[in-house]
């Protein structure tokens, strides 16, 4: 494997289609730094950006609901079969992270956009 790769093949990676698909803070622009036109620009641009969140929030939505549906899953599974308790105990464990982790994502989205939408400069 290169040590270097191209700036098209990482944009073409797996990982980075992921982010883009999955993390929506990608496309706004920071709003706190610059002079008093450049904040309002970048205003600006987040409220027009604004419209594609609701798609990240039904994304993160079902992620959450998913992982805390293999959740009971793994529980039902660990709690039948005592040979693998322990390691439903773990898989669980991890999953319920995940699935907290998917829950303030989601919430911060939300926040953004409800911000976005009804706070005016």
């Amino acid at each position: 494997m290169p040590i270097f790769v191209s700036a098209s093949a990482r944009r073409d990676s797996l990982r980075y289609l992921l982010y883009l698909y999955l993390w929506p803070f990608w496309m706004f622009k920071d709003a706190d730094n610059g002079s008093l036109l450049e904040r309002a620009a970048a205003y600006r641009h987040n409220r027009e950006q604004r419209i594609y969140l609701p798609a990240y929030i039904l994304k993160w939505t079902i992620i959450f609901l998913l992982s805390l549906g293999s959740l009971q899953l793994i529980e039902l599974v660990g709690s039948t079969c005592l040979d693998w308790r322990m390691p439903c105990v773990m898989l669980a464990s991890a999953t319920g992270i995940f699935a907290s982790w998917a829950f303030v994502v989601t919430t911060q989205i939300t926040v953004a956009y409800v911000l976005l939408c009804r706070w005016k400069q």
